[in-house]
This record gives structure tokens, C-alpha cells and sequence, in this order.
């Protein structure tokens, strides 16, 4: 089974057990029906931005929704937390874009994503409109050079080394510039959800 069919299952899962329909999901989410639809039939790697807003729509964190944190709610502080990664780990999601590489899965409850990200296309036009969901994150350059295009800002390039920090709610996209795929680090931070009274 692959990720994108396991992830399917669990949003599928997920939307059954509390007895949503796909109009519902889609109408709490943001995500079109059909979206959502080639999501649980594995038909189709979510984008973070469709990850987030559906993790969102159920309540939950990024890490619950793909299945590597609990979903109980744990009131404990987190305590001495440490975990080695290795060139494999992690999940894998490949989408037209990207293929995100989600590292520390094995960490609950965390308070950051780490992505390792291969970046694959390298045309504004080719990657499709600009992704936004909740939160913040930190990218930097690993291998290659990446131009970010916000809603907001003139494109920057980065080279091997360089790195930006911005609000993930702004439209963004990263897009391959150089000869090969470029590889970098991103760390997004969960979006902020108001706590329950």
C-alpha cells in the first residue's frame, strides 16, 4: 500500500466514523468534493495545503491526520523528546509539485513539521495556483537553488545555504531553478487553533 492510499484510507476512515459526508468534509475543510474524493481513493498525493486544511476541517494536527500521532489529545507537557533521522525516514508523500518526505514521524504531539522536500517543478504556470494553510514556516536550500513566489512579494531566489522565513496563510510557491531537482529542509509550525472553553 503506499502513502497516498494509506492516507486516503484514514481520511476516509476518519470521515466515517464521524459520520461526515463528502459534502460536509469539503464544506468544514475548503477542499472540493472531488479532491477529497481522489484523496480517499488514492487517486491523488494531497498537497500540505489540502493536508493542513483537511487536518483542520477534522480538528486535528498535520501529524494526526497522517497517522503518526494519536489522535487523543495528550495533556502532558512533552518531556526530554530526542530523535535521530536517517536518510530514509520519515513518510513520504509525492504530489506534481513536490515529494514531501515528513521526518520524526514517530514524535507525538509535535509543535513543528519537519519536511525534507525534493522540489520538482520549476515553472509558476506548470506548478498551478499559490498554496497557503495555517501557520509559519522556515525553508532553507539544501541542494540546487529555489525561487519563492508570494502573493505579496517579488520573487527571491536562494541558492545552496540561503533560506526564507514567512506566513504560510500568504500564497506561496517554491520552484525549482536550477540544473537538477533541488532539495531543501522546510519546518512549518501547526496553525493555530482556538482552545476549546
Amino acid at each position: 500500500m503506499t502513502t497516498s492510499q494509506a492516507l486516503g484510507q484514514r481520511v476516509r476512515m476518519l470521515r466515517k466514523t464521524r459520520q461526515l459526508t463528502l459534502h460536509d468534509l469539503a464544506r468544514i475543510s475548503g477542499v472540493a468534493v472531488s479532491t477529497i474524493s481522489k484523496i480517499e481513493n488514492g487517486a491523488l498525493s494531497p498537497t500540505l495545503d489540502k493536508v493542513s486544511r483537511l487536518a483542520e476541517g477534522f480538528g486535528l494536527s498535520i501529524g494526526q491526520l497522517i497517522g503518526d500521532e494519536e489522535t487523543e489529545s495528550d495533556s502532558r507537557p512533552p518531556n526530554s523528546r530526542f530523535m535521530k533521522v536517517g536518510t530514509g525516514d520519515g513518510i513520504q508523500i509525492d504530489t506534481e509539485n513536490y515529494e514531501y518526505n515528513y521526518l520524526c514521524s514517530d514524535i507525538m504531539n509535535k509543535r513543528l513539521i519537519p519536511i525534507r522536500a525534493r522540489i520538482k517543478t520549476g515553472s509558476l504556470q506548470k506548478f498551478g495556483p499559490l498554496e497557503r494553510h495555517g501557520g509559519e514556516e522556515f525553508l532553507m536550500v539544501l541542494e540546487g537553488a529555489v525561487e519563492v513566489h508570494t502573493e505579496f512579494y517579488a520573487p527571491v531566489r536562494l541558492s545552496k545555504g540561503e533560506g526564507v522565513y514567512l506566513d504560510s496563510s500568504m500564497g506561496h510557491a517554491y520552484l525549482n531553478v536550477g540544473e537538477t531537482d533541488a532539495e531543501v529542509i522546510c519546518i512549518c509550525t501547526e496553525s493555530q487553533r482556538p482552545e476549546p472553553r
